[in-house]
């Protein structure tokens, strides 16, 4: 009877700390990334009507570009833990500010003074624009492996939203632009994770992400139409509790 009331506040203390080391977390942090998007665009113009009345567009080539840019974020996640080495991390990514995608300024022409039946030259000046992101978010899954020391390797996947807002003028064209679409798709990534202490964590990864087409028309009824893809490479901090 003795032996046993020793072992019982063993086996529970021993219980206790099994529970402790798998039990679920919280973790909340932020991030600093730099990205490069790469992109095509075309656009259709308006260029009024025929004698029937019918409406006449043209719609130039796709033309590609890519730009560079930093954004921070804030994060919020819950792990579960599966085993020993294994956590399945649920959690969600937002950009909190307007993060700048581009700012860019190119030649164009008035197409719409241009056809195969006159010989007018047709106006030519400068194209501005810029481009922002705003209310990113990502709603991500990562299934982690413990390897270790305090050091976890991670992959994830994950569905993006957003908002591109798209400012500027056509000096050919006397047209200017102030419009925004959503952005969706999705984005993948791998990562490596260190724990500093019992909370505080470290992470480094990087991530490619695939964005549906976004379309915009400016004052003219020229209308833009866009696709991109993203590669960022990120570092993160981040308590858990």
């Amino acid at each position: 009877m003795i032996k046993i009331k020793k072992i019982i506040p063993t086996a529970l203390l021993l219980t206790s700390i099994s529970s402790a080391a798998l039990a679920d977390n919280w973790n909340v942090g932020a991030s600093a990334s730099y990205a490069n998007i790469d992109g095509t665009a075309k656009d259709t113009q308006f260029t009024g009507n025929t004698s029937s009345g019918t409406s006449v567009a043209q719609t130039r080539g796709a033309t590609g570009g890519d730009a560079n840019f930093p954004f921070a974020s804030i994060f919020v996640e819950y792990a579960k833990t599966m085993d020993k080495n294994f956590d399945l991390v649920l959690g969600l990514d937002y950009i909190p500010f307007k993060a700048e995608i581009d700012s860019v300024s190119r030649s164009d022409s008035d197409i719409s003074t241009a056809s195969s039946t006159t010989t007018e030259i047709p106006r030519t000046g400068t194209r501005t624009a810029k481009l922002q992101l705003e209310n990113y978010a990502t709603l991500y899954l990562q299934p982690t492996y413990k390897i270790g020391g305090g050091t976890a390797v991670y992959g994830k996947v994950g569905y993006i939203h957003g908002d591109v807002k798209i400012t500027g003028s056509n000096t050919a064209t006397g047209s200017t632009i102030n419009a925004k679409d959503t952005l969706n798709g999705y984005t993948v990534g791998l990562g490596i994770q260190h724990n500093i202490d019992k909370n505080l964590f470290v992470r480094l990864e990087g991530n490619f992400t695939a964005h549906d087409d976004v379309t915009a028309t400016d004052s003219l009824a020229t209308r833009f139409t866009a696709d991109s893809e993203m590669y960022a490479g990120k570092i993160s901090i981040g308590y858990s509790f």
